[in-house]
């Protein structure tokens, strides 16, 4: 590829890996395989980055999201809004703890959670909880949501997977909020692990200790407490993330500028773009950019793919649209069609000028072409 999508040969550069080796030995060498003190410094550390007051290692990120949920006590015969263009893990949880999902529609422009259509389904729908994504890093209307759902004693769960280092419109860091935010540390995204690991950042200690409890079987002070799950990360894992994490501000600040650059020489083309208000408050975990119709966006990645350059969609279909689930109710009609249309093009830290250049490039010629 010319211009491949994730350039994972650059992040686990040459100094990181003799590092991380080093790591390696060391913890084979301490037997501490499981929980270490890779763990503990990483969770002070993200917890700050974060600006939370807790944060909890866990074996991924869907585990997050089904432990964020049996710590708010929500099982069988509840329901749970979900947004409806995320991926199917998001739903996959709710239905794994017993719960109902009910779909809510987004925002045509971002793919993010609509209040609008979470008061609709307010009127026939009486939701325990809501799940908001923080789609491509981009920051759900955290604010507005709360202004919703507090009155009514709904809990916001938020899906953070891919917002690693974003921030809210506030400008505080994803995290900061009053609610339980998870996040995912698969090897592709912002901060990532060499295999699966996630997280929960916690406002309070008893949402913490709860959490701490479920992840590790129950466990208490005083023996079994309740009815948990393995969801320990191991010690490896946590020392990748550990030492990833004194580079991800500076890998972040990079795909600022490269999706600053991008909305600039992408703005003068018939493609959907995300506002530019976005540009220093995304993670930019992806770029997305919306045609006119799935047709286009086939023809488009097809053509991008034959000069050399890496697309992926994200996602192809809504989540409404996936067969488990698709007997769900809730709203989708924006979800659907923004699902149809969108696609994301490359975006990592190590992207160059001339990368950027001749991306935008094949983009313009396609549609001088066609």
């Amino acid at each position: 590829m010319r211009v491949p999508f994730y350039n994972f040969a650059k992040l686990h550069h040459a100094e990181f890996q003799k590092e991380i080796l080093e790591r390696f030995k060391e913890i084979v060498a301490t037997n501490t395989f499981v929980e270490g003190k890779y763990n503990t410094q990483f969770e002070a550390e993200f917890a700050e980055l974060q600006g939370a007051k807790h944060c909890l290692l866990l074996a991924n990120g869907t585990d997050a999201i089904e432990i964020a949920l049996q710590a708010h006590d929500i099982g069988h015969g509840d329901k749970v809004g979900v947004a409806a263009i995320s991926f199917f893990a998001s739903a996959e949880a709710v239905i794994n703890r017993g719960a109902e999902v009910v779909f809510i529609d987004v925002d045509p422009k971002t793919g993010l959670i609509d209040p609008a259509s979470l008061k609709k389904m307010l009127e026939v729908h009486k939701l325990k909880a809501i799940i908001p994504v923080h789609i491509y890093g981009l920051p759900a209307p955290i604010e507005e949501l709360e202004k919703i759902c507090k009155p009514l004693d709904i809990k916001i769960i938020e899906d953070g997977a891919q917002s690693q280092g974003g921030y809210y419109t506030n400008k505080k860091p994803i995290g900061s909020s009053n609610n339980i935010v998870t996040y995912s540390f698969y090897p592709t995204k912002n901060l990532g692990a060499f295999g699966d690991a996630g997280a929960v950042t916690a406002p309070t200690q008893e949402l913490k200790d709860t959490m701490m409890s479920i992840r590790n079987h129950g466990r208490s002070p005083k023996g079994h407490a309740l009815i948990g799950r393995n969801s320990r990360c191991d010690h490896m894992q946590a020392a990748v993330l550990q030492l990833k994490l004194r580079e991800l501000n500076q890998q972040n600040e990079a795909r600022k500028e490269i999706a600053k650059k991008y909305l600039e020489s992408l703005a003068h083309l018939p493609v959907r773009l995300l506002d530019k208000k976005w540009a220093d408050l995304s993670s930019w975990h992806l770029f997305p950019i919306g045609v006119e119709s799935e047709a286009v966006k086939l023809k488009l990645r097809n053509h991008l793919t034959e000069k050399g350059i890496g697309s992926a969609l994200f996602y192809e279909k809504s989540l409404p649209q996936e067969k488990p689930i698709q007997h769900c109710e809730g709203e989708r009609k924006n979800a659907d069609h923004f699902a149809l249309t969108t696609f994301t093009i490359p975006m990592n830290p190590f992207l160059t000028d001339e990368d950027i250049a001749l991306v935008s490039k094949e983009i313009e010629n396609f549609f001088k072409n066609n």
